[in-house]
């Protein structure tokens, strides 16, 4: 039983473990903020302040971290207490990291400073200003345990990924002529840096989460995540995949099919696959342009040679793979010559896709096979 001075050791020593991760949050911030405004004046003297201020980030972090494990092993926590040392320790690290990005910031900040004309920087500056702000959101989600908070920081992620996919795309693409490619360089570090801020920023929302509730929410997709299965006629090895996938995928994860060229259903295949009880219930082919914008998935996947060379530019932030199938509609020969044909294609579409699954699902199988559609 817990006595009533113990009671008051315990929260004098998680109030400590708090005081220290506001002061690391507010540093953090500070060299974030300072970070950006030493690039918009090229202020290299603010620049170098960043950079001198991050040991004392690295000094705060490691004195956390001896809090935590101090907590640890003299109280031996459990349930809301046991969690919030736990999301603190992770917090601390997420804190430190962000840290380093603002010193990365400023040293490339040193490097520009004698730039007069940076291209793209309005909208820089204002995913900068998003990034930050979802720190400022998720830290104090976390000290304050706020819930709600911590969905506000997570709900500005996509505000940061679209700015971050228009940038990267202006600033990896240089002008006709352009040789001197050192300020796109240093400012596509920049934009990395920030994209990298932000992720960290939804990492310490989702321990908030955590210490508020107990549910273990990093890595889970917010949002339902679409693939898009590409090949050069969507014909036979498109619609088959997407048959296979949509019997065996979580609700959460929707795959497309699609050509790159027009083509009629292979009905051969569509026999086939009746026979493994999988329908495939679409009776002419689709393009990639009746599926949406290429933007809409987060990952591709090629299903052949082909139509990997004429596949368009992808967006960035977009996973590309490339399966290479053999296409058992050209097969020719005796019916159970085609059937093995369309059995090959079969087996090895099933053992790519179960490791695209695995992959995608990554620490919560279990979480996410709960929520399988019922097919027949």
């Amino acid at each position: 039983m817990t006595t009533p001075l113990l009671e008051e050791v315990i929260g004098r020593d998680l109030q400590e473990i708090r005081d220290e991760l506001q002061k690391m949050a507010r540093l953090v911030v500070r060299g974030l903020k300072d970070a950006t405004q030493a690039l918009q004046s090229r202020d290299r003297r603010l620049a170098y302040s960043v950079i001198l201020g991050d040991n004392r980030i690295d000094v705060l972090e490691g004195h956390v971290d001896r809090l935590c494990q101090e907590f640890l092993i003299r109280h031996m926590p459990v349930a809301g207490q046991l969690r919030f040392v736990i999301a603190a320790t992770k917090v601390n690290s997420e804190l430190e990291r962000m840290g380093d990005y603002a010193d990365a910031i400023a040293r490339r900040t040193v490097a520009l400073v004698n730039v007069t004309d940076l291209p793209t920087t309005d909208r820089l500056f204002e995913m900068a200003q998003v990034a930050i702000a979802m720190v400022e959101e998720a830290t104090a989600a976390f000290l304050d345990e706020d819930e709600e908070r911590a969905q506000k920081a997570l709900d500005r992620e996509a505000a940061v990924d679209a700015l971050n996919h228009d940038l990267f795309h202006e600033l990896a693409h240089p002008d006709r002529g352009e040789s001197d490619l050192t300020t796109r360089f240093a400012l596509l570090g920049v934009l990395n840096r920030f994209e990298r801020v932000a992720d960290r920023a939804c990492n310490v929302a989702e321990d908030a989460i955590y210490a508020v509730r107990g549910e273990v929410v990093r890595h889970q997709p917010r949002t339902e995540q679409r693939v898009l299965l590409l090949s050069k006629q969507d014909s036979t090895l498109g619609p088959m995949a997407e048959a296979m996938a949509q019997k065996r995928a979580p609700l959460m994860y929707s795959f497309t099919s699609a050509g790159l060229e027009p083509g009629d259903i292979d009905t051969r295949m569509v026999a086939f696959m009746a026979k493994r009880g999988i329908e495939v219930a679409r009776n002419r082919s689709r393009s990639i342009e009746e599926v949406g914008k290429l933007d809409d998935f987060q990952v591709v996947v090629l299903l052949s040679k082909q139509a990997e060379d004429a596949c368009p530019q992808l967006p960035y932030k977009t996973v590309a793979l490339t399966w290479e199938l053999p296409d058992p509609s050209i097969a020719e020969g005796t019916p159970a010559e085609v059937d093995a044909a369309y059995s090959r294609a079969f087996t090895e579409i099933d053992t790519k896709l179960g490791d695209l699954l695995h992959a995608l699902l990554g620490d919560h199988p279990a979480a996410s096979s709960a929520n399988n559609r019922s097919r027949t």
